[in-house]
């Protein structure tokens, strides 16, 4: 790449660097429900993004165009997973405004996954056309990595608003294929439980201990 090419290629690495951390903040947040798939999936994909970082520095695991690629591809994947998550924990938040700020970023996710995959998949012969595939699958990745950012937020406060926890999954749910919806039976049987709201009166030493127990 010419001077140019690196310099453009470098500023869009750093924008994806500065999301990557935004993303690692919030899931930061999740202390006490550590152990979701929400969080889960965030830090993965800031893992992802971050090797892009480094690949537009030229350092990093990512060697080649084709690694780049490849790992584009795997973060679009976990996008989707993300919503298929987060639109699971929905059904469980109340209507309110903040359900609806939360649907609306959620609904912008798959558009971002079929766009990163189109430009994943897309042939290319050349120098020219190959900067041209790297500089839109990176700018492609720091866009949906700015919802995964709203979205990882979002989720936090509604979990935290209508004290939503992470209770694990369910010996059933492992059976289950991406994509599928299982029905719940019981408020037992999701991965999401609204928390009695007597927490709220608990003092703050008490709570703490109290949930190290659960």
């Amino acid at each position: 790449m010419d001077i140019e090419d690196q310099q453009k290629i470098a500023k869009v690495g750093l924008e994806m660097k500065l999301l990557t951390a935004e993303v690692e903040a919030e899931a930061e947040k999740w202390d006490e429900y550590a152990e979701n798939s929400i969080v889960k999936r965030a830090k993965a994909m800031s893992s992802m993004s971050y090797n892009m970082y480094l690949f537009t520095k030229g350092d990093g695991p990512l060697k080649t165009t084709h690694d780049l690629f490849t790992q584009a591809e795997f973060f679009a994947e976990q996008a989707n997973k993300m919503y298929r998550t987060v639109r699971e924990f929905a059904f469980e938040v109340p209507g309110s405004a903040e359900k609806n700020d939360l649907q609306i970023i959620l609904e912008k996710i798959p558009y971002h996954c079929q766009q990163l995959q189109v430009l994943v998949k897309s042939p290319t012969v050349g120098k020219t056309a190959t900067f041209s595939k790297v500089d839109s699958v990176i700018s492609e990745t720091k866009s949906l990595m700015n919802e995964i950012a709203k979205l990882v937020t979002a989720c936090f406060v509604c979990a935290t608003k209508f004290e939503i926890e992470f209770r694990g999954h369910s010996a059933s749910r492992g059976a289950l294929n991406d994509g599928d919806y299982p029905q719940r039976n019981s408020r037992e049987s999701t991965l999401w439980r609204r928390t009695p709201s007597i927490r709220r009166t608990v003092p703050p030493q008490l709570h703490l201990s109290t949930s190290e127990n659960l």
